[in-house]
């Protein structure tokens, strides 16, 4: 991955926080398989969103756009968002202030796992697990991951 993309990432994710935001910056590199999806949650921080390859289903705000790689875009602070890939493997780097970079990463590598099933997934193991690693970071997960 080049350094551009990095530092592009932290300037969009800067310009969005704000003057005076706190926390550290993490960026981390994700990927998720066809049809792998992240749940429905928000952060108290933006996050930003780079695609470096394939085609990354971003929704937020009650919609959804498809991003390709060398596209980006930031979900605003208590915006509900969440990820997929609607139709090949892809990988994107993920960036947001951050009380835990550790525990960030560990959130973002927990939710590119695949799941047969969204039924009753709220109520599941697999959701309490996401819950707490995200309340490190101020991440609060509001629904299912999305089908595909």
């Amino acid at each position: 991955m080049d350094f551009a993309a990095h530092a592009d990432l932290a300037r969009t994710l800067a310009a969005a926080a704000g003057p005076g935001a706190g926390g550290s910056l993490a960026i981390v590199e994700a990927a998720l398989l066809p049809g792998d999806a992240t749940p429905v949650h928000l952060h108290e921080t933006p996050e930003a969103v780079y695609v470096v390859e394939g085609v990354l289903g971003v929704f937020a705000g009650g919609e959804e756009i498809e991003l390709e790689a060398g596209e980006s875009v930031v979900a605003p602070r208590g915006v509900a968002h969440a990820l997929r890939a609607p139709a090949g493997p892809v990988r994107y780097l993920s960036g947001s202030l951050v009380r835990s970079a550790s525990r960030y990463e560990d959130f973002l590598r927990a939710v590119a796992s695949p799941l047969p099933d969204a039924r009753g997934w709220m109520e599941s193991e697999d959701s309490f697990r996401l819950a707490a690693l995200g309340a490190a970071n101020g991440i609060s997960l509001v629904g299912a991951p999305l089908a595909s």
